[in-house]
């Protein structure tokens, strides 16, 4: 089997497509996901996001730093707890939602069509498994 070539290929070429069509929205591959997360949860915390997205801290202060320079985002420190920031979508933002929905939708149409109904089906669910055993199996750090 030769799973990590074709994860990473599939990785890489959705990547691609991703930078090219964020582009015009001054966005890539490694921001729209934060604004997707943000304008569905208005008020997340930074601890909360890193949480769903499972990238180093120091990754998702740059987005958020760069999200919040480029007027997609406004932060707003929690006064219970002034280490904690709530993250707020702003009208480019939500603005930009709407266009990455779009986007994401019709690279699955096109990345999926050779799929039956059925297999996308089966391909989401074994994904998502795979994905959450990956977690478990890194924060375990059973791979040293």
């Amino acid at each position: 089997m030769e799973l990590l070539k074709w994860l990473t290929i599939n990785d890489r070429y959705s990547r691609m497509y991703l930078d090219k069509a964020l582009a015009k929205l001054q966005l890539n591959s490694g921001q729209y996901f934060y604004i997707l997360q943000i304008c569905k949860e208005p008020g997340i915390t930074q601890d909360h996001l890193l949480s769903i997205v499972h990238v180093n801290p120091s990754n998702v202060t740059r987005a958020v730093a760069y999200l919040e320079k480029g007027g997609f985002l406004t932060k707003k420190q929690n006064m219970r707890d002034r280490r904690t920031y709530h993250l707020y979508p702003t009208e480019k933002a939500k603005d930009a939602y709407v266009q990455i929905r779009a986007i994401q939708k019709q690279w699955e149409e096109d990345f999926l069509h050779v799929l039956d109904k059925k297999e996308q089906e089966e391909l989401d669910m074994l994904l998502k498994k795979l994905g959450a055993h990956a977690v478990t199996f890194m924060k375990e750090e059973r791979y040293e």
